[in-house]
């Protein structure tokens, strides 16, 4: 009796990866190990906040005992790297500072630099971190709160609804890497070739705005071949504002869960028998 070995699930299926170049390595493993053919595509690098003067107060008074902060709460990897520095040789933070993350992958860049966070939320946005930390917050705390320049305003403002003192600083702005429009052209066809775009993945709003805009005018009718895989509905809500509802979202806001949220979304195929 012969028997035939089934093949991964995404076998034969392009999956465009946009993440930034020093953020893409995890997703594009975890992407070829369920057998996808992976182009990289990076819409998003990092360049220093426009201006630099209230990280660079922020972090001297970190670097004093007494720097008046109760809390530092991180809501991505970027601002870790940017307040902390590499897990090689991370800043120390003041004895007595609590540290708050916003989920799994800001967790894991805190613990590589010796720092278990005190709170992590169940639902891991934005909403989740305010709605569980302004129960933790003393009367008054003093909370910082180092963010990319583009960040949604809803953290920092329910925080200081919820009698925080809030300093929010940009710890890194945003822009789209100057070849991205190139890269694109290579991997889909040029705009006027009008080709499918298939699946591409969409780990923040501000690429799948960077996205949108590689497009100019041709993006109504680019949009129609795309298959967009969203992280969780904060990227969700900002596709569907550019006229592209997700075809697959991640139930957790993990690269598995990219991967999983792809696989659910195809085609039930033929079991081999």
């Amino acid at each position: 009796m012969s028997t035939s070995r089934s093949s991964p699930p995404l076998a034969g299926i392009r999956v465009v990866v946009t993440r930034a170049a020093h953020q893409a390595e995890a997703t594009v493993r975890a992407f070829e190990a369920a057998g996808a053919h992976v182009r990289l595509l990076p819409l998003l690098e990092l360049c220093p906040p426009e201006d630099p003067g209230p990280l660079e107060r922020a972090l001297a008074a970190l670097a004093r005992d007494d720097g008046g902060y109760d809390w530092v709460v991180f809501t991505s990897t970027n601002a870790v790297e940017r307040v902390l520095g590499g897990p090689d040789r991370p800043r120390e933070l003041p004895a007595g500072l609590e540290v708050a993350s916003v989920g799994g992958a800001t967790s894991d860049a805190l613990r590589e630099r010796g720092i278990e966070p005190a709170l992590e939320p169940a639902d891991a946005r934005a909403e989740g971190l305010a709605a569980e930390l302004v129960l933790r917050l003393a009367p008054g705390a003093r909370v910082l709160l180092p963010q990319a320049a583009d960040a949604r305003p809803v953290l920092a403002g329910e925080l200081a609804a919820g009698g925080a003192r809030v300093e929010r600083v940009d710890a890194y702005a945003k822009r789209t890497p100057p070849d991205a429009r190139a890269r694109a052209a290579e991997i889909f066809g040029a705009p006027s070739e009008m080709g499918r775009l298939g699946w591409v993945t969409f780990t923040s709003p501000s690429i799948a705005r960077a996205f949108a805009g590689l497009w100019g005018d041709e993006w109504p009718a680019r949009r129609r071949g795309l298959l967009a895989a969203s992280i969780g509905p904060v990227t969700s809500a900002a596709l569907r504002e550019l006229g592209s509802p997700p075809a697959a979202e991640a139930a957790e806001p993990a690269d598995e869960g990219l991967v999983a949220a792809v696989v659910a979304a195809l085609p039930r195929r033929p079991v081999p028998r």
